[in-house]
């Protein structure tokens, strides 16, 4: 037995709960950092009972190919121009709608990129995909 100091119990930090606290943490800031980058343009869809009925007469029709630069009314336009040809379209049209045609065959990116061209103008208009009709049975 030895005589002097008793050894007073130092406290220990459990390592093993903090580390899954840790871990728990760097998941949630992961997730989060995740989910709130950005994704591109926001897609809203409307429907005809809060937005109104859609004028598919008087809307600029913006074709995406695969492979080729969209046409705007027929009319091939570069990527980068496209905003530009869209809107030259819509001034002196009464409905400032479009009509966003997409073939199968095209990329998501090239949609996106023309969604987002024409979403980005100074007053957006009005885009409409237009739905396929699938066949009675």
């Amino acid at each position: 037995m030895r005589l002097g100091h008793a050894r007073v119990p130092r406290p220990q930090i459990p390592a093993i709960p903090l580390a899954n606290l840790a871990l728990l943490v760097l998941t949630s800031v992961m997730i989060a950092g995740m989910y709130s980058s950005s994704r591109g343009p926001g897609l809203r869809f409307a429907s005809v009972d809060r937005d109104g009925r859609f004028d598919a007469e008087g809307a600029v029709r913006v074709e995406v190919l695969a492979e080729q630069d969209p046409q705007v009314d027929g009319t091939p336009v570069p990527l980068h121009d496209l905003a530009d040809a869209v809107l030259r379209r819509l001034t002196g049209r009464p409905a400032a709608a479009v009509v966003l045609v997409v073939s199968p065959e095209a990329t998501y990116e090239a949609m996106v990129a023309a969604y987002g061209a024409i979403a980005g103008l100074q007053r957006p208009p009005s885009i409409a995909f237009p739905a396929r009709e699938q066949a009675a049975r």
